[in-house]
């Protein structure tokens, strides 16, 4: 009796350590751009804010390269990242299949203050 080989399902799991894989390194730039801009400014504490960033990058950092050996332990590769006008357009592989994610700018910017408020230990609130 043969068996049919159907194509893995992306788990609901991985595809969050997809979309985390193409956030992370947003949130760097972001971070980085920060930092550059805060630099240039003259404020009395700007030390303080600048550590503060810094810190938040060191902890997007770290937790990025945990998630790419996590993804590498489940065969997931992100092939190509397209930053364009709609949002960020990403091919992956997981497991030997092409998937498609497209993440909208929106999207990223929710993530972005939900990582950022993790990072800083502050609650975000609606309004």
């Amino acid at each position: 009796m043969t068996q049919s080989k159907k194509a893995p399902l992306l788990t609901p799991g991985e595809l969050q350590l997809v979309k985390m894989g193409i956030i992370l390194p947003v949130m760097l730039d972001v971070l980085q751009r920060d930092i550059n801009q805060m630099n240039q400014v003259k404020l009395k504490l700007n030390i303080l804010y600048v550590m503060s960033l810094g810190k938040a990058q060191d902890s997007a950092h770290s937790e990025l390269m945990e998630l790419k050996a996590e993804l590498r332990k489940r065969g997931i590769k992100i092939i190509e990242e397209v930053r364009a006008a709609e949002g960020i357009q990403a091919r992956f592989k997981c497991r030997g299949y092409d998937h498609n994610l497209l993440l909208q700018w929106e999207k990223v910017r929710t993530e972005l203050l939900e990582k950022g408020s993790q990072y800083w230990g502050i609650t975000l609130n609606g309004g």
